[in-house]
């Protein structure tokens, strides 16, 4: 079964709900980001760590994402154990990045940053959306320092077939998303990387890593087993996919998220009743909880 390029890019985007903004917040003023600037021998890439306790926690984002859209998570977080935000290649503080973005090589430059910055493991990685599929890869190829996962609705190596119906509907407008004025309760901040994340640079990081998206679904599935280590399925309650030619697009990504379970058999599934995709906008503390949940399980 195949499916175009234009095709992958409009089934990935309807549900990964693209913070697309044609807002400037650009000022004279300069401003520097509390992390720290890593480089990794061909670009330069920005993380920040907060607390001490150990495991550490490191979280990776949904596509046109960054660090800053955790932040608030993080820093709640640190209260009890050490945790990571980063920036991917070309997006908030990152330098672009170099050659197809697929997920080994998303993995390959987070490696490359742990090891320049100096971050000391054990991890509980918590991927959103496509960053679930770092989480995945990192524990199947790098297993000895991973103690558990958390997928927060997280990217599904089969969807681009299984919601292939969307084809049908592609010269709708299906991208939605946050368009216009940052939130008013963002800091400034929160406002700067709202700006980085409509900028030039992060828009190619986006397309990038759509364009391969297929290449990355491949690695993921491929990429071999996971051990039997903690991990929580985080899946969205409210409805955003349509219902086409009787078929439910939406159930299909429910089934998807069941499928997860079976990565562990230490694994459990917990639907958000009342967020959608951006689950660590509209109900922080359940991941929270459950990030909490994983580091308790992964002690037993």
């Amino acid at each position: 079964m195949s499916i175009s390029k234009k095709s992958c890019f409009i089934i990935i985007a309807i549900f990964l709900a693209l913070p697309l903004s044609t807002n400037v917040y650009a000022t004279d003023v300069p401003f520097t980001p509390p992390g720290r600037f890593i480089n990794i021998g061909f670009q330069t890439m920005y993380i920040d760590c907060l607390g001490s306790e150990s495991p550490t926690i490191l979280i990776d984002v949904g596509i046109a994402e960054s660090s800053a859209s955790w932040y608030r998570i993080a820093k709640r977080l640190s209260e009890s154990a050490r945790v990571c935000v980063y920036d991917r290649a070309g997006y908030g503080w990152s330098d672009p990045g170099r050659g197809m973005r697929t997920t080994a090589t998303i993995v390959h430059e987070l490696n490359l940053l742990i090891k320049k910055a100096e971050i000391p493991g054990p991890f509980i990685v918590v991927g959103h959306s496509f960053g679930g599929f770092t989480a995945r890869y990192l524990a199947a190829k790098f297993p000895k320092n991973i103690l558990g996962l958390v997928l927060v609705d997280s990217s599904h190596p089969e969807q681009i077939y299984r919601l292939s119906a969307l084809d049908k509907v592609e010269k709708k407008p299906l991208i939605t998303g946050r368009k216009g004025f940052a939130p008013d309760d963002f800091t400034p901040f929160e406002k700067k990387w709202y700006f980085l994340n409509s900028s030039r640079k992060a828009t190619f990081a986006q397309m990038g890593e759509l364009k391969y998206f297929k290449e990355s679904a491949y690695q993921v599935k491929h990429a071999g087993p996971i051990k039997d280590i903690p991990i929580a399925v985080l899946s969205r309650g409210k409805g955003q996919l349509p219902v086409l030619d009787g078929i439910s697009l939406e159930n299909e990504w429910q089934e998807m998220q069941k499928d997860l379970l079976k990565l562990s058999r230490n694994s459990w599934q917990t639907i958000i009743s009342n967020s959608g995709h951006q689950i660590h906008r509209e109900a922080p503390d359940e991941i929270i909880k459950h990030v909490l949940e994983v580091i308790s399980k992964s002690k037993k």
